[in-house]
């Protein structure tokens, strides 16, 4: 898998929580979280986030509870997140479902919403393609991106059952 990708970038700020990604409710699959993702923050993300798009926000990004949001996100197509830091919970849970996660200290003040972005998740450089800027963020350990690669998770440890004794 090409660890390069390109989208048009949607912004937030800082403190993002889980539930206003994916309400909480025992009934709610990804599918139908979709139309209540993010629309606090953006009435039109839900209704016009395209495959390929990045989410680029502030501070301590998916904060609160441990529900797999991240899998909202997956079924509208993002095919990153980068912010300035990230819940620990929401970091491990999103590249574990296959979204990655690169923290970047002041992207926001880098990106505005609808700039074309290129992301190069082994590495961590950001291109914004719009303005031409060019920034670091924290490089990936190699495991989160082989992760990332498999598709997540259940899919790494699927391709790697060598590597799990006692997993049929």
């Amino acid at each position: 898998m090409n660890t390069v990708v390109k989208g048009n970038a949607w912004t937030f700020g800082d403190n993002i929580n889980t539930e206003s990604i994916m309400r909480s409710g025992a009934d709610w699959s990804a599918e139908l979280a979709v139309p209540t993702c993010l629309t606090f923050y953006d009435p039109d993300f839900s209704k016009s986030v395209q495959k390929g798009d990045m989410i680029v926000a502030g501070k301590n990004f998916g904060n609160s509870s441990s529900r797999p949001a991240a899998e909202v996100l997956v079924f509208l197509g993002v095919s990153c997140i980068i912010c300035d830091s990230c819940s620990r919970i929401f970091f491990r849970n999103t590249w574990n479902i296959g979204i990655p996660v690169l923290e970047c200290p002041g992207i926001t003040g880098m990106v505005s919403k609808g700039d074309k972005l290129e992301a190069n998740i082994e590495t961590g450089e950001i291109k914004n393609l719009t303005t031409g800027a060019v920034v670091q963020a924290d490089s990936p350990i190699p495991l989160l991106v082989d992760r990332w690669r498999a598709g997540g998770m259940m899919e790494y440890v699927k391709q790697h059952k060598e590597d799990y004794p006692g997993l049929e």
